[in-house]
């Protein structure tokens, strides 16, 4: 990312301590990446992982973190950036009651963090070249302003949809109106756990 610039928009978080069933919560917030645009920094769905930790003493932890990417459609000038650090400790697996079946779950407590971000003149035409240099600072933040400000809102928007994503699959309260979740908490287990 030499002479491309970064613009960061504040952090998200939530903290989860409940039961919760962790491979359908993978699954969900890699389709909704998936769905939205955000891919891996090879432009596939496989590699979005850049970390993955797994420590088992007497309870399970868990560290994954995701880089991905999306550009937008009208500008090559910019690209988007949600980083997402999920943080998993204390989990156990327990066994609950829905709907008259048993189910296999976990519970434990759950960290997300959702850092989105913006790389500028990803392209690095301004920096390197030899007249624009000198006033490309200059362009961003007095011309480009207005648009530059833009896209920080569109980008936190989607991070912002995100964590209500997220917050609705996990039955908290949240903010924002009513969305759809591709799939409720429990509704992807089947009938023998």
């Amino acid at each position: 990312m030499a002479g491309a610039h970064k613009i960061v928009i504040p952090e998200l978080q939530i903290i989860y301590r409940d039961v919760f069933v962790m491979v359908y919560f993978y699954k969900m917030l890699h389709f909704w990446l998936e769905e939205e645009g955000f891919l891996d920094p090879f432009k596939t769905h496989e590699y979005m992982e850049s970390e993955y930790i797994q420590r088992q003493l007497t309870n399970k932890e868990y560290h994954i973190f995701w880089k991905t990417e999306k550009n937008p459609i009208d500008s090559s000038y910019y690209k988007y950036h949600l980083d997402i650090d999920m943080r998993v400790i204390l989990m156990s697996d327990v066994e609950v009651i829905k709907n008259g079946r048993k189910v296999k779950a976990q519970k434990g407590e759950m960290q997300v963090k959702i850092n989105p971000w913006i790389e500028v003149d990803m392209g690095k035409g301004w920096e390197t070249h030899p007249i624009l240099k000198y006033i490309s600072s200059y362009f961003r933040r007095r011309l480009y302003k207005r648009e530059m400000e833009l896209h920080k809102k569109e980008l936190y928007r989607d991070a912002y949809r995100l964590q209500a994503v997220i917050k609705k699959y996990l039955e908290m309260k949240s903010f924002l109106p009513e969305i759809e979740v591709y799939h409720e908490k429990w509704e992807l287990i089947g009938p023998y756990g």
